[in-house]
């Protein structure tokens, strides 16, 4: 039989590894995509830890969730489709798709409401079942494939995360009041999706934060209104390009500083949306919150819905790539090294 190869994560902490295995037979609703684009993104190093920090020495243990390991990780994925299991339809053999990897149990209230995301019992491609850093991944339904068109594929892959997460944050801050600001905390793959489909919801003046001249640059290239480097400059700065009207921020870090930054300078009425995952706690005063009229979400990717409304948006052709670098599959370690490093500016996308 012949063998195809994945690159796997044999355990918590260690590096990913190329194995070689027989393709996985198909079950009856399943179906077979040979991967062509697989971006790598940011959430694989916290799966490649093995935790994600909560601060004051806490941490969520994946080693206690139902997170299988060995694992192929992978969850930003293009690809065609040479096969079907007997009750799929074959009409999608030799079509490109993208695949939307935030699976849910199917049977839950998050599940009947279209919300897989929101499913307590996911089944999320590259987290909770093998993903795409592979030759091939299975797909255990045809609904959760979405047509690109002729959209370029590599940038395609980026949007079923990172533009994902950015278009159901933004959309949370709508509508904004007349005149009012909008920062994006963070300019890295999640910051400079933000970027363009901020200016493609319509809003006006968009403030980019980073700690890096480069990425700050490409946000500038993709539309930021206004860019400001945050290792230099405070509340009071990102205050002053919203001329105190900062009603909503998108914090694609996480981290305790850049959510305190947000807290500190949104004008009254604010929504914050923190979609980062690098981890901490904060301590707000809770009196901050009703004064303010501040609001605080916290929102994880999007629903298969929202997916294909952002596809939607891009096929229109105003919506602009984010950098986009593409490199074989081979060069994952190497990929996640650089991108634990900062040393990525957009998003790198590997080519099985």
């Amino acid at each position: 039989m012949a063998q195809v190869k994945s690159y796997i994560l044999p355990q918590y902490g260690a590096q990913v590894e190329k194995v070689e295995h027989p393709l996985p037979e198909l079950g009856p609703q399943d179906v077979l995509l040979r991967v062509t684009h697989a971006g790598v993104c940011h959430s694989d190093i916290y799966i490649q830890d093995g935790y994600q920090d909560l601060g004051n020495g806490q941490r969520i243990n994946f080693a206690d969730s139902s997170m299988p390991i060995p694992l192929v990780m992978g969850h930003e994925i293009v690809g065609d489709v040479v096969a079907v299991g007997d009750n799929a339809s074959a009409a999608l053999i030799g079509q490109r798709r993208l695949v939307y990897p935030w699976l849910g149990c199917g049977s839950c209230i998050a599940c009947d409401a279209g919300t897989e995301n929101h499913c307590e019992n996911g089944r999320s491609l590259g987290i909770f079942r093998h993903g795409g850093y592979a030759d091939y991944v299975v797909v255990p339904a045809a609904k959760y494939l979405v047509d690109i068109g002729d959209l370029d594929p590599a940038w395609s892959s980026t949007l079923a995360c990172s533009g994902l997460t950015v278009f159901s944050a933004l959309k949370q801050l709508q509508p904004l009041k007349a005149g009012g600001a909008v920062a994006i905390i963070g300019a890295g793959g999640l910051g400079l999706n933000a970027v363009g489909i901020a200016k493609e919801l319509g809003f006006a003046n968009i403030i980019v934060c980073d700690i890096s001249d480069d990425r700050l640059e490409a946000a500038k290239d993709l539309g930021a209104t206004q860019i400001l480097n945050t290792r230099h400059a405070g509340s009071s700065s990102l205050q002053a390009l919203a001329d105190n009207k900062l009603l909503g921020v998108v914090d694609t870090v996480g981290l305790p500083q850049t959510l305190q930054l947000a807290i500190d300078s949104c004008a009254k009425g604010a929504r914050i949306v923190l979609v980062g995952l690098q981890g901490g706690s904060i301590n707000v005063g809770l009196p901050v919150l009703p004064f303010k009229a501040l609001s605080i979400i916290g929102t994880y990717t999007g629903s298969l819905a929202e997916l294909q409304d952002l596809i939607t948006l891009a096929r229109k052709g105003n919506l602009k790539s984010l950098p986009i670098t593409e490199k074989p599959l081979s060069c994952l370690c190497e990929t996640l090294n650089d991108l634990r490093k900062g040393n990525v500016v957009g998003r790198v996308v590997l080519n099985p």
